[in-house]
């Protein structure tokens, strides 16, 4: 069984960054290239947008405990922040047994 990982944050004063507002789409970048998605995919095959700053990941089960999963997540999050000299506040969920549901308002 997989782990289901979501990932969201929010940035303080992204615009002071060396990157300027670009910093969000060098943070998609990067966290595009450790393989999480903007998009989920639903059961009819539907690809469904994220919201913003929102990403989601699946990973093998190699782990111990989902705990060890959330410290991993964690460490390659704050290392993409001090790679773009921002900080900020963040939320990791991890899961095997998930379920999930995107609409709007």
């Amino acid at each position: 069984m997989r782990y289901f990982v979501t990932v969201t944050f929010d940035l303080n004063c992204a615009s002071m960054s060396p990157y300027g507002n670009n910093v969000y789409a060098k943070i998609t970048d990067a966290l595009d290239n450790l393989d999480y998605s903007k998009v989920v995919t639903g059961r009819k095959e539907r690809t469904i947008d994220l919201p913003s700053n929102t990403y989601v990941a699946k990973f093998d089960d190699d782990f111990e405990h989902q705990s060890e999963v959330v410290e991993f997540v964690k460490a390659n999050l704050e290392k993409i922040f001090r790679r773009y000299s921002v900080s900020g506040r963040y939320f990791i969920s991890v899961g095997k047994n998930w379920a999930w549901k995107v609409g709007s308002f």
